[in-house]
């Protein structure tokens, strides 16, 4: 005969058998919940954007376009290189011929510059940025290493200026400058050619000047320079 703690054993038992399934399958959900991304769903939060090649960043971390710089040809003329306590008629170089840039300008190690051509033309309009039609003034140079130690090209500064008032010519880059470069080793010979952009009325009254490394006194060139 059983007694009233049956129904208790009973009930009890069904507990056990389903109420603990139930509350494992709650407690696993909830985990499931916490632990996957974007909620029960399953989805993935979309991934914040990083700036691109053509973005930078504000001052405030946010992506802001940004727009290439369009090219340039004409650059702003550096001052007049000098050297401090130095007066201006000491510091040139004397040129076997001044006559229209021909002739040699040598320093007394052996080192020498001459201007290997001369003329005033236009731009052709062909490079990137390049406006057609504006006046170009070109020097095609030489420079020899006639000393016994190497020169660094790197350091060379070529300057012109034009006119009565010696007004400071702008130097101009297209596909045909090329500036000096690199390490010229004893014995060697290296070319260049500079353009500046010098109105074609002023180009009767041109000062070419040639600092190889600051150290030695410039070369300076003058004369009218051919039109063509």
């Amino acid at each position: 005969m059983s007694g009233p703690d049956a129904p208790r054993r009973s009930r009890r038992q069904l507990l056990l058998r389903w109420g603990l399934p139930v509350l494992v399958l709650i407690v696993v959900g909830l985990l499931l919940a916490l632990i996957l991304p974007g909620g029960t769903d399953g989805s993935v939060p979309a991934a914040d954007s990083e700036p691109t090649a053509s973005e930078g960043l504000s001052p405030d971390g946010e992506p802001t376009a940004t727009v290439p710089p369009s090219p340039a040809t004409e650059q702003p003329a550096a001052s007049v290189a000098a050297r401090e306590g130095v007066p201006e008629s000491a510091r040139t170089v004397a040129v076997a011929a001044a006559a229209e840039f021909a002739g040699t300008a040598e320093w007394s190690d052996g080192a020498s510059v001459r201007v290997t051509d001369a003329r005033q033309q236009v731009t052709s309009g062909r490079g990137p940025g390049e406006r057609a039609g504006q006046p170009q003034t070109v020097f095609a140079l030489e420079l020899t290493n006639g000393s016994g130690a190497p020169l660094d090209l790197n350091a060379v500064i070529v300057q012109a200026v034009y006119g009565g008032d010696k007004s400071q010519a702008s130097p101009l880059y297209d596909a045909e400058t090329v500036d000096f470069s690199r390490t010229l080793e004893p014995g060697g010979t290296a070319t260049a050619i500079y353009s500046f952009a010098i109105p074609a009325d002023q180009v009767g009254d041109v000062v070419l000047s040639v600092d190889v490394d600051g150290y030695r006194f410039p070369a300076v060139f003058s004369g009218a320079v051919p039109v063509r």
